[in-house]
Parts: C-alpha cells; sequence; structure tokens
C-alpha cells in the first residue's frame, strides 16, 4: 500500500465512483458539448486545485497522495505504471525477473541496469551512486521516514559502476520489484551531491525547493497557495510539451467547482462525486470517471479502550448500510467495500461476507459488552456514556456527509458520535510531528488509501508497523493476519500468495479494526483544451505528465 489521502468533500470516493464500475483501465467521459464564456486556457500552462497542501515536497517525509502527485512530476522511479497496469522503465532499463537473470535463482539478488544521461535539474547525472544513497537516507533512523516497507527487508545496496545497481535481500520478498524505487515503495530516486552532507534530511530547504530529475521543476513555494513548477529542457524523454503547472491549494470543493465554472483552473484531479451531477454539466470541460485503486475507510483505534473490545467495533459496522451510502452520497460512482484490495486485483477474494446495515445485531452486541441504554437513548456503562470521535480531514465534504449519516444511525443503536476535523498536514503527519493518526490521537478515523500494484498490505496491518516505524495507526496486532503476511511476502508463487491474502482478508473482516467504506474510483474534471491525459488505475495519473499539453 502506498498513500494516504483525504477522500474529499463527498470524499475522493465518490468521485471515483462515477462511472459504473468496471474492468480496470475503462473510463467513461462525460462530456458537455457548450462553449466556455469567460476565462480560458493558457496556452502551455496547466492550472489545477486540490484541498490539501503537501506538508513536505521530500518524498521520504510524507504518505499524502498531493505529494506523490509532485513526485510524478519532480522526480523519477525505476519504474511508473501505464494505464494498463504494466510497468514503464523510467530510470531502471528493465524490469528484473528471474526469467531474464535479473533475479537471481534463489530470489534474494536484484541486478538493475540503469539508464544513461539522466540529469538532474542543478545538471549533474543520476547514477547509481544516487540509488545506493537514497536507500542509505531511508533506512537511516535520524530521518523522518514513514514507510520502510520493502527496503528493511534489504542487506546492502551495491553500486559496482555508474549504471548498475545490486539489491541484496534478507530474504524473499516478493513485492521488492514494486518497491524498490519505485511509486509503491514511496521513494524515488534522490540526489546524493545535495543531500548526503546533511545527518538528516529532516528540516532542510530541500524539501520545500527539491532537485529532482523528473519533467518538471519546482521553482516556488507560495505556502497556503500554489506550488509552481516549470519544464525542464534537460528531462531525458526530451523537454516536456506542457511550459508550466501550478497547483493550487483552495479550502473548499466547492470553491474549486467555481474556478472550473470561472475557467481560472484547467483539471481538478480526483473531484469530489457528490458534485458529479454539476461537474459533468461545466461548459468546457469533460469528467472522467475511471477505476483507481483506491479504498476509503474508516480505522478504529486499538490503543483505545472502548474499541479494543470487538463487540463495540462490529456494532459499529452492523449500524451503517455502505450500499446506500454509495447511493445516496457518491451517486453511485463508489462501490460498497469489503476490503483493501481492488476487486480487478489478481488477489482479490472474491467470498468475503459482508456485515452492515443490522441495527438489531448492534443493540445486541452493545448489550453482551455491558453497555446499557440511558435515559437519552445514549449507552452507558459504570457511569461513562458510550461516545465516540468521527475524525476526519477539514474541507472532506464526504467525510462531513459520512460522519452526519453514521451519526445518526449510531444514534439508533444508542452510541453518540461527534465529529472532529483537522488540517491534512497534521492529520497525516508524522508521529514524531505528533500527526492525529500516527500518533494515535483519534478513535474513528476517516480517509483513503491509494493501494500499489502488487496487493502487500503488511505496512498497514502487521504487527511490527506500529508508527513511527510503519503505517499501521490501528495498532492492532492479530498474530493469524501476521503470519499470512509474512507467508505471502516470503514466496514468488501466486497461487500461495492467493491463499495467504484470502486469510488476511477474512481476518479483517472478522476482527474490524477497520470498516471498509468504498472502493473508489476517481472522477477528473479537465478542460477541452488539455490534452494526453491518461487515468491509470495502479498508480498517480500523473505517470506521463511528461506528455501532456495544453493548447
Amino acid at each position: 500500500m502506498t498513500r494516504m489521502f483525504s477522500v474529499r468533500a463527498m470524499s475522493v470516493a465518490a468521485a471515483f465512483a462515477i462511472a459504473a464500475f468496471g474492468l480496470f483501465g475503462c473510463t467513461k467521459v462525460s462530456q458537455s458539448t457548450s462553449t466556455p464564456q469567460g476565462g480560458g486556457a493558457i496556452p502551455g500552462v496547466l492550472r489545477y486545485a486540490d484541498i490539501a497542501e503537501p506538508d513536505s515536497l521530500n518524498p521520504l517525509l510524507s504518505t499524502q497522495v498531493v505529494t506523490a502527485d509532485v513526485e510524478y512530476l519532480a522526480y523519477t522511479f525505476f519504474f511508473n505504471y501505464d494505464d494498463k497496469q504494466n510497468f514503464v522503465p523510467e530510470v531502471a532499463l528493465q524490469v528484473p525477473t528471474q526469467a531474464n537473470g535479473g533475479i537471481s535463482k534463489d530470489g534474494k539478488t536484484i541486478t538493475y541496469h540503469l539508464r544513461h544521461g539522466i540529469k538532474w535539474q542543478d545538471g549533474e547525472p543520476l547514477t547509481a551512486k544516487d540509488v545506493a544513497f537514497t536507500f542509505r537516507a531511508i533506512m537511516n533512523p535520524a530521518n523522518n521516514v514513514q514507510v520502510r516497507t520493502g527496503y528493511d527487508q534489504i542487506a546492502s545496496v551495491d553500486a559496482p559502476d555508474d549504471y548498475t545497481v545490486v539489491v541484496h535481500m534478507k530474504r524473499v520478498f516478493s513485492p521488492i520489484i514494486s518497491y524498490f524505487m519505485c511509486q509503491q515503495g514511496q521513494e524515488p530516486v534522490l540526489p546524493a551531491h545535495l543531500l548526503a552532507k546533511y545527518p538528516n534530511i529532516n528540516q532542510i530547504p530541500f524539501n520545500s525547493m527539491p532537485v529532482g530529475s523528473g519533467p518538471f521543476k519546482v521553482t516556488e513555494w507560495q505556502h497556503g497557495d500554489h506550488i509552481t513548477l516549470v519544464a525542464n529542457p534537460d528531462y531525458w524523454r526530451g523537454p516536456p510539451k506542457l511550459q508550466k503547472i501550478v497547483f493550487r491549494f483552495v479550502a473548499s470543493t466547492s470553491t474549486i467547482q467555481v474556478l472550473l465554472q470561472s475557467h481560472e483552473i484547467d483539471a481538478w484531479f480526483r473531484a469530489n462525486p457528490d458534485q458529479y451531477p454539476q461537474l459533468v454539466k461545466i461548459p468546457g470541460y469533460k469528467a472522467l470517471v475511471s477505476d483507481q485503486n483506491i479504498f476509503s475507510h474508516i480505522d478504529f483505534n486499538y490503543k483505545d479502550p472502548i474499541l479494543s473490545d470487538l463487540r463495540v467495533r462490529k456494532a459499529v459496522e452492523y449500524a451503517l448500510d455502505r450500499k446506500t451510502m454509495a447511493h445516496d452520497l457518491t451517486y453511485d460512482v463508489y462501490t460498497p467495500a469489503t476490503s483493501d484490495i481492488a476487486p480487478y486485483n489478481w488477489a482479490y477474494p472474491h467470498d468475503l461476507p459482508y456485515y452492515d446495515n443490522n441495527p438489531a445485531a448492534a443493540r445486541a452486541l452493545l448489550d453482551e459488552a455491558g453497555w446499557t441504554v440511558g435515559p437519552n437513548g445514549i449507552r452507558q456503562k459504570n457511569g461513562q456514556k458510550l461516545e465516540l470521535q468521527f475524525s476526519y480531514v477539514s474541507g472532506n465534504v464526504l467525510g462531513a456527509k459520512i460522519g452526519s449519516v453514521a451519526q445518526a444511525r449510531l444514534h439508533d443503536v444508542g452510541i453518540e458520535l461527534m465529529q472532529k476535523v483537522y488540517p491534512a498536514t497534521l492529520y497525516f503527519a508524522a508521529a514524531q510531528g505528533g500527526g492525529i493518526l500516527n500518533s494515535g490521537k483519534f478513535q474513528l478515523g476517516y480517509f483513503g488509501w491509494v493501494g500499489g500494484i502488487d496487493p502487500d498490505n503488511s505496512s498497514l496491518y502487521d504487527c511490527d508497523q506500529f508508527p513511527p516505524a510503519g503505517q499501521n495507526n490501528l495498532f492492532w496486532c492479530d498474530e493469524k493476519l501476521n503470519a499470512a503476511e509474512q507467508d505471502a511476502l516470503g514466496t514468488f508463487d501466486q497461487a500461495r500468495r492467493i491463499q495467504d491474502y484470502s486469510i488476511i482478508e477474512h481476518e479483517l473482516i472478522e476482527q474490524v479494526p477497520t470498516i471498509f467504506i468504498f472502493h473508489d474510483r476517481r472522477i477528473d474534471v479537465i478542460s477541452d483544451s488539455f490534452h494526453g491525459y491518461v487515468p491509470s488505475p495502479a498508480s498517480s495519473s500523473f505517470w506521463n505528465s511528461y506528455d501532456w499539453s495544453v493548447q
């Protein structure tokens, strides 16, 4: 799994779910034929907006999806993923396999051959030394790195020459190709000549004004307003078609819609599904609905004494009605979820049970747990009311609507639910920075998660992945799940991994450390003047930004 994101105003979930759920890679287009009035495109300049501002532009320090977007613009990975979920070689020339000799017979040595001619945006060449440094930076305990999954299974990384990288594994780690210097591992290659001098990279100028090797270079970050990137003339594919990209931070999705209507921006990526009926009517724009490997969910904080009781967690799930929420809140753009694995993924278990919309079962579980109904209808035990807090990112309209629906349904079974909003930078911040999720300062946390091309979800659920050493912000440890996770990671046998993920997903359903709400599909609203955009279900749809144009 890769990135956290705010399921925004009608949530990112609704935004993705707009078209009927289909095969991956399928895209539905709704387009107005009206002519835009006023404003208009600026040739060569792409303007887009989002409600979240990055907390850092150093990919080692952030888990936000808006940071991942900028990474695709400013940095390069070993591989990208196209709209058919195929690897697209970038820094690495070829995907290593056992068949082509890139992976040793025992699965513990991986050899990469790097592309010649890639330069950092200050003119220095990108070499294997940068790759070895990036690995060391990821594993440096002084750095506030949020995700080390995969990298923590590597014994060493050698650079025998400038264009060869040899990775020596501690043990077989089946998803390593999807992780190492790739989007699923969250880390592109970083410049050793600029960063190796620092004992840690937590507070350095680079984090606001990075030097990458991607198609665009960050030239300005006006906090609270926008980031500007300009075309990199030395990009290895050649100069990108766009001259400039301006990424604006806008406090509400309603305002973003106004900016589209006034033609002050050219795109809204991951638009809110609840606004879909209005978005498809904006003159001069088209709304693309496509599958995306994202799930929306409500996490429980297992450290909380109320929520450590399985009966309470199950009661919350039984009180909800995900099918109705998907229909009423996302216009069926999103679909009800039972798993973090996308339904089109090879590891998705199709026999998962579905528990919700059963208030009677919820009441029975709460009775069993000793929570009795008080005079005002709210349950209590030992003088304590059954009150819970539902948190999400400020400006997230879908989160607010889900919170309101959940509030009513939980009240019906005797649970008082209060809503609490946080800015994205605080909500998703590292544990070292007091982040709400990663520091366990929540009870019920609603957000979305971007999955990877490999179904590995160990960083979310393994027992040794509690923040700051991982992303298990549930603070939940389940030995049965943990054993299946370790087995799945230790074999290249896909049939065996399918069995392991069936165990993992069934355990998640039965133990309810989290409630999977939606499988999200994305809505991208783009101007008729914006060309070359190709949504990808496997990763950020910024994978081919070098080919975008505005005319």
